[in-house]
């Protein structure tokens, strides 16, 4: 059995070229033990003004320019740490944090070192609740609701990054009891 790393980030919008400026993982090993990564990134501040209100206002709120570091020495610890021996990650909607990260790390000539099969938290929650109880949930997909139906309540500190790897983790775990 490979690693897997549950993965979120924080950007200052939605587009491909919009910064990110959080990341939290946690990569759990075959043998069940954890590690916690969370990093603030140096970014373009000017793309906060263009975020919606509340999360202009949690950017500002939780933002800490003392702890944050460059793209730089953060891909290199996600290279050296968290992405060795290519690990499933897991997400919600995983492939835009992937994305994102893919690119810092091709610009600083590192490896995308996760394995490329990702895994949608929510895409799997959906499906195993179609498998146990036969109900597909009706699109588009509520996360809240999804964790709820399997007992995970949503994170006061949701769309945070280390809340929201939390709370995916717990999402994962409850479908694997």
């Amino acid at each position: 059995m490979s690693a897997i790393v549950f993965l979120d980030t924080e950007t200052t919008g939605l587009d491909p070229d919009d910064h990110i400026w959080e990341i939290a993982a946690i990569r759990r090993e075959a043998d069940g033990s954890e590690h916690e990564f969370h990093w603030f990134l140096h970014h373009d501040l000017r793309k906060v003004e263009h975020l919606p209100e509340w999360f202009r206002a949690d950017h500002d709120a939780r933002w800490d320019a003392a702890a944050a570091q460059d793209p730089l020495t953060v891909c290199e610890h996600m290279a050296d740490e968290v992405f060795t021996d290519r690990p499933h990650v897991v997400g919600a909607v995983p492939n835009f944090d992937t994305e994102r990260l893919a690119r810092i790390l091709r610009r600083f000539d590192l490896r995308e070192g996760w394995h490329y099969h990702l895994i949608d938290i929510e895409t799997y929650v959906a499906g195993y609740l179609r498998g146990k109880y036969g109900v597909a949930p009706q699109l588009p997909w509520d996360s809240s609701l999804l964790s709820l139906a399997v007992g995970v309540e949503p994170p006061e500190d949701r769309h945070t990054a280390m809340g929201d790897v939390r709370w995916i983790m717990r999402t994962w775990d409850a479908v694997h009891r």
